[in-house]
């Protein structure tokens, strides 16, 4: 953490009227604070160490007399503990009764991934009496906001991943016109070297899954296990890239496909409500931030759910609306998500997250539809990429 960074987050915790931000690990068990800090997992993180950032004034570090060097780095004063009467001693130094700091720590575990703190330092800390609230929205300002070059340079990856997928559908027409056979292996081999040759990068291979494979949300064909691809068949193809930079921001979309040429009903039923839902959730934000009101994860997820609950399919729309994206593809800022967890955070200018709901009919056929937005510093809400998915790819027409 350098001059100006500390600068940012002071500014953001004066602007969220609290006392301080207590980043708190013990042995690598607060992965947040570790990336907020520039301090590597590999580290030799065997002692507990605080770092507390005030609303104004010099950072204070409190670290084991033996590891001192983890925190070296950062700027503030240091504090070297050894007892635990010591450490007592410092904090209690730090922490003034009554004031109110941000910690990761999540009320109720509503959101698991911001939830590091253990219950016996919540209730040690809670000793010196202190109002302990969830670091959730000073995470999101710190670590999940784009810089307008990230912005600028995600575009054309996204806009390259619905040609690539448009792209993977043709090759299935290819295939099948032709007689060749073809599988979701293959598919999927191909758009990896469409990766590739754009430069891209991935975490996982992408989904491509047909017909019962398409309802199971995590599904990924391997060498060894995959299924053929048959006229009449459905696929759907998930496919996330970026730029091949540490700084790169993902885009990640998933479409639908059918080997045909006339659509049976089934699919364009199904495909009809969950593109009712995912637009439910794009018009939610966009009106929000026209009206310069607050939108949170949860409330995404409420409108897009809704819809599908509405038609009768709740019980298949089995995972959270959305993600975070940063530089991670599942970020550390809100999720669209009132089912799987309670995201209440809100929702920031220059963040991106996904919207992706799904209806999945166990051995059957499964719908998901995802396009990516991102808030603009003047809040307008755009979903990056060419275009989001208005129909069934009839990919035999």
């Amino acid at each position: 953490m350098n001059t100006a960074e500390l600068s940012k987050i002071q500014s953001l915790i004066q602007k969220m009227n609290i006392d301080g931000w207590l980043l708190y690990d013990f042995r690598a068990s607060n992965v947040l604070a570790l990336e907020i800090l520039g301090i590597p997992t590999t580290s030799h993180l065997t002692r507990r160490f605080f770092y507390y950032i005030p609303a104004t004034g010099t950072p204070v570090k409190i670290v084991n007399g033996i590891e001192a060097d983890n925190l070296r780095h950062l700027p503030g004063q240091e504090l070297k503990y050894g007892s635990h009467s010591s450490l007592e001693a410092h904090l209690r130094r730090v922490l003034f009764p009554g004031s109110t700091i941000a910690m990761e720590y999540s009320p109720n575990d509503a959101i698991p991934y911001l939830s590091k703190l253990d219950a016996g330092m919540f209730e040690f800390l809670k000793t010196f009496q202190v109002n302990i609230i969830c670091s959730g929205d000073l995470i999101t300002l710190f670590n999940a906001v784009w810089t307008e070059q990230q912005y600028q340079e995600n575009i054309p990856v996204a806009q390259e991943l619905t040609k690539i997928v448009r792209r993977a559908f043709a090759l299935i027409k290819e295939k099948i016109q032709s007689n060749t056979d073809v599988n979701e292996y293959e598919v999927q081999q191909f758009i990896m070297a469409e990766f590739d040759r754009c430069g891209f990068i991935t975490d996982y291979p992408p989904i491509v899954g047909v017909n019962e494979n398409g309802a199971n949300p995590h599904y990924e064909p391997t060498k060894e296990v995959h299924k053929p691809i048959h006229k009449g068949d459905f696929v759907l193809i998930d496919l996330w890239a970026k730029q091949n930079k540490p700084e790169g921001v993902w885009a990640d979309i998933t479409w639908v496909g059918y080997v045909g040429t006339e659509i049976p009903e089934k699919y364009v039923k199904i495909f009809s409500i969950v593109k009712e839902a995912r637009d439910a959730g794009l018009a939610l934000v966009t009106d929000r931030f026209a009206a310069g009101k607050e939108v949170r994860g949860y409330e995404v997820d409420n409108a897009v759910r809704n819809v599908i609950t509405q038609a009768g399919y709740g019980d298949y729309f089995i995972h959270r609306t959305g993600h975070s994206i940063t530089t991670e593809v599942h970020g550390s800022g809100p999720h669209m998500d009132n089912f799987e967890t309670f995201d209440d955070r809100r929702i920031f200018p220059s963040t991106s997250f996904s919207i992706e709901p799904g209806i999945y009919l166990p051995g059957d056929f499964g719908v998901r539809l995802e396009i990516d937005v991102f808030i603009h510093p003047d809040g307008k809400v755009e979903f990056t990429g060419d275009e989001k998915q208005e129909e069934i790819i009839a990919i035999l027409a």
